[in-house]
C-alpha cells in the first residue's frame, strides 16, 4: 500500500469524525425518505406502486455499486474516490431536492446511491489503512459500525422532524452541506492511497457483470415484498441475477487481475464473516420493518411516535457497538463475541415471538427489542473486524466493499422472507380470525424466522478462526535473557503480522517454532517463508592453506549431505504450512559462511518480513565464541518483532 506519509496522531479523531458523518448521511438516506413518502406522493402525483422505487432506487444501485467502489479505490487512489462519492451525493441530493417530477425524483436516488456506494466503500478501506490494526482499528470501527447502525433509526425521527417543519424537500436539502463540507475537509485532511498492486488496472468485464448481478438480485428481493418470493415477477429476476453472477465467478477465475480474487473468499474468516453480515441485517431489518407496520397499524402509533420508540434501540447501538463490542473483541477474540450476540439476538427474536394485538410497548416489546439490538449491537461490530482482518496490503477496499455488500444484501433478504412468512400465514387462517390478528400471528412466525437465521449466525460463528487483536510489542515476547536485549523505550502494541520468516534448524526447538510460525501465519492471515541456514565449514572452523585431499572432500560431503537433509526438511514445514491453509512465499536454504545471524537478518530484509520466528538449540561452544549467539544476533540487528521459541 502507498501513503505518500502516515497521518499524524491528533488527526486521527479528525479522520475518524469526517468517516463517520460521512456514513451517517449514507445510512440515514434509507430511512429518511421513508415518513416523508405519503407528502411526496400527494406533491408529486406519484402512485403507490412507483412510490416503493423512491426508496428502492437508492438502495439498489447502492448494493450493485459497493464491491467495484471498494476494489477502483484499491486501483486508483481512496481518497480520490471518497470526495468524488461525496459530491455525487450532494449534487444528485440536491436535483432530488429541486425534482419536479417522479421521473427525476427517482433518477435523482438513483444516482445518490452510486454516490453513496463510492463514499461508503472507500471510507471504510480509509479508516483500515488509516487506523493500525488492533486496539485502534477496533475501536474506531466499532464506532463506524455503531454510527451506521443508529443512522438507521435517527433518520425516521429525523425525517418526520423535517417533513412536518421545513417540508419533504429539506430531506435532500440538509445533506448537500454536509456532503460538500466533508468533502473538502477530506481533501485537506486525509492521506491519499492506493493497493501496491502489480497490474494497476480494472477488471471492466467483471465490473460489469457483479454489478449488474448485485442491482438485479437487490431488485428481485425488493419485488418478493410486494410480488411474493415465489412469484414469477420474483424468481424471473433471481435466476437471471444468478446467471450473472455465475458469469461473474467465470470470469475472475480466468482473469489475470481479477476484480476480486476468489481465493479472497476462502481467507480466515472473510467468508463466516460476511455470512453472519446478511444473517443479522436480515434478520434486525425484518424486525424494524415488521415492528413500524404494527406500532402504526395495530396500536395506532403516529410515524413520529413510532420513529422515536425505535429511539432506545439506537442508544443500544450507539453504546454497545460503540464502546462495549470493540473492548470485547480486543480482549476475547471475535469468535466468542459472535456467539454471545448471536445467542442474544435470538433470544431477543423468541421473545418477539410472544407479541399479541396488545402487547404492551414498555413493559414487553420494549424489552425484546432491546434484547435483539444488544446481540446484534455485539455482533455488528465484531463481524466488521474479523471480514477486513482478511484483507492484505491493497485489498482493503475490496474487504470493505464485500463487508458493506453484505450487509446492503441483506436487508432485503430479510424482508422478502418475513413478507413470505406473514402472507402464508395470513392466508392460511383466512377469515377466522380478525385481520390484525392474521397479522399479528404471521409477526410471530416471522420472528421465529428470525431467531432460524441467528440460530445459523451461531453455526457460522463457531467456524470462525479470528485472532485477537494483535498485540506484539517490539521485542521478544517469547523468553530471551533480559541482557541481550536492545532497549526498547516504549512497545508498539498496534503491529499487525503481513509476512513471516521462519528460522529453523531441524531441532525439537526449532520443530515449535515453525509451528509456532504457522499458527500465526494461519489466524493474522500473514504469508510465511521458511528459512534454513546451513553452515559453511569455514564459518566454524578457519580457513587453512594446507586445507585439502581427503580431509576437504569429506568435509564437502559432509556439508552437501546436510544442504540436502535441510531442504528436505525446509519442504516438510512448508508441506504442512499449505495444509493448514497458510500462503507460503517459499522455502530457501542458505549455505552461509559467516554468522548465521546475519543470513537470517538479511533474508528477512530482502523478502520485506515483518516478523521473524526462530527456533534454535544453540551453537557449540566454539561456535558462540566465534559467533555469538543466534537469537541475540537476530534480536539486535533485524529491527523487526522477533519470537524466539526456546
Amino acid at each position: 500500500m502507498s501513503m505518500t506519509k502516515p497521518p499524524s496522531s491528533p488527526r486521527l479523531s479528525l479522520i475518524l469524525t469526517l468517516l463517520v458523518a460521512a456514513q451517517f448521511v449514507i445510512v440515514l438516506d434509507f430511512s429518511i425518505v421513508q415518513i416523508a413518502l405519503p407528502t411526496m406522493r400527494t406533491e408529486l402525483g406519484i402512485s403507490l406502486a412507483n412510490s416503493q422505487w423512491i426508496v428502492s432506487a437508492y438502495g439498489l444501485t447502492f448494493a450493485g455499486f459497493l464491491l467495484l467502489s471498494g476494489r477502483a479505490s484499491d486501483l486508483y487512489g481512496r481518497r480520490r474516490l471518497f470526495g468524488i462519492g461525496l459530491v455525487v451525493f450532494a449534487l444528485s441530493s440536491l436535483a432530488g431536492g429541486l425534482a419536479p417530477s417522479e421521473a427525476v425524483l427517482i433518477g435523482a436516488r438513483a444516482v445518490q446511491g452510486i454516490g453513496a456506494a463510492i463514499a461508503s466503500a472507500t471510507g471504510l478501506s480509509l479508516l483500515v489503512v488509516t487506523f493500525p490494526e488492533g486496539r485502534e482499528r477496533n475501536r474506531a470501527l466499532s464506532v463506524f459500525a455503531a454510527v451506521s447502525s443508529a443512522a438507521f433509526a435517527a433518520g425516521v425521527i429525523l425525517g418526520g422532524v423535517l417533513t412536518a417543519t421545513l417540508g419533504w424537500r429539506s430531506i435532500f436539502f440538509v445533506n448537500v452541506p454536509i456532503g460538500i463540507m466533508t468533502a473538502v475537509t477530506a481533501n485537506r485532511f486525509l492521506v491519499e492511497s492506493r493497493g501496491d498492486i502489480s497490474q494497476r488496472r480494472l477488471d471492466l468485464p467483471g465490473a460489469l457483470s457483479v454489478t449488474a448481478g448485485l442491482s438485479i438480485l437487490v431488485y428481485a428481493l425488493t419485488n418478493a415484498a410486494n410480488e411474493g418470493l415465489l412469484s414469477l415477477q420474483t424468481l424471473a429476476p433471481l435466476a437471471l441475477s444468478a446467471v450473472v453472477l455465475a458469469g461473474f465467478v467465470v470470469i475472475e477465475h480466468k482473469s489475470s487481475a481479477p476484480l476480486m480474487p476468489l481465493s479472497f473468499l476462502r481467507r480466515g474468516a472473510v467468508f463466516s464473516a460476511n455470512a453472519l453480515a446478511i444473517l443479522t441485517i436480515s434478520a434486525v431489518s425484518a424486525m424494524i420493518f415488521l415492528l413500524t407496520i404494527y406500532l402504526q397499524q395495530i396500536q395506532g402509533y403516529s410515524a413520529l411516535s413510532a420513529g422515536f420508540a425505535f429511539l432506545p434501540t439506537a442508544l443500544v447501538f450507539l453504546s454497545v457497538g460503540g464502546y462495549l463490542s470493540a473492548k470485547l473483541v480486543t480482549r476475547f477474540g471475535a469468535r466468542p463475541v459472535l456467539l454471545v450476540g448471536m445467542t442474544i439476538q435470538a433470544a431477543g427474536f423468541l421473545l418477539l415471538n410472544q407479541l399479541s394485538v396488545e402487547t404492551p410497548y414498555l413493559t414487553a416489546l420494549l424489552p425484546a427489542m432491546l434484547v435483539v439490538s444488544l446481540g446484534a449491537a455485539t455482533s455488528f461490530t465484531a463481524f466488521n473486524i474479523a471480514a477486513l482482518s482478511g484483507a492484505r496490503k491493497g485489498e482493503e477496499g475490496l474487504a470493505s466493499g464485500l463487508i458493506n455488500t453484505s450487509t446492503q444484501v441483506g436487508g432485503p433478504i430479510g424482508l422478502a422472507i418475513a413478507v413470505t412468512i406473514v402472507g402464508v400465514v395470513v392466508a392460511s387462517l383466512g377469515a377466522s380470525v380478525t385481520p390484525a390478528a392474521a397479522t399479528v400471528e404471521g409477526f410471530r412466525y416471522a420472528f421465529l424466522g428470525g431467531a432460524v437465521l441467528s440460530g445459523m449466525g451461531i453455526i457460522f460463528a463457531s467456524v470462525i478462526r479470528s485472532p485477537r487483536t494483535v498485540v506484539v510489542p517490539k521485542e521478544p515476547i517469547l523468553e530471551v535473557p533480559s541482557s541481550l536485549l536492545p532497549s526498547v523505550a516504549e512497545p508498539d502494541i498496534s503491529v499487525a503480522m503481513r509476512k513471516i520468516l521462519v528460522a529453523v534448524d531441524g531441532s525439537e526447538n526449532g520443530e515449535r517454532a515453525a509451528r509456532t510460525a504457522i499458527g500465526f501465519a494461519r489466524d493474522y492471515h500473514a504469508e510465511l517463508d521458511v528459512l534454513r541456514v546451513v553452515q559453511s565449514p569455514s564459518a566454524v572452523t578457519p580457513s587453512s592453506p594446507r586445507a585439502g585431499g581427503a580431509g576437504s572432500a569429506i568435509l564437502k560431503e559432509r556439508y552437501d549431505y546436510a544442504e540436502k537433509e535441510a531442504e528436505t526438511y525446509v519442504n516438510s514445514v512448508v508441506s504442512k504450512a499449505k495444509s493448514a491453509g497458510v500462503s507460503v512465499a517459499g522455502g530457501t536454504v542458505i549455505r552461509a559462511t559467516g554468522p548465521p545471524a546475519n543470513a537470517i537478518v538479511e533474508t528477512a530484509k530482502k523478502d520485506g518480513a515483518d516478523h521473524i520466528v526462530i527456533g534454535t538449540r544453540g551453537l557449540g561452544a566454539s561456535g558462540r565464541l566465534l559467533l555469538g549467539s543466534v537469537s541475540a544476533g537476530v534480536v539486535a540487528n533485524s529491527g523487526v518483532t522477533v519470537v524466539v521459541v526456546r
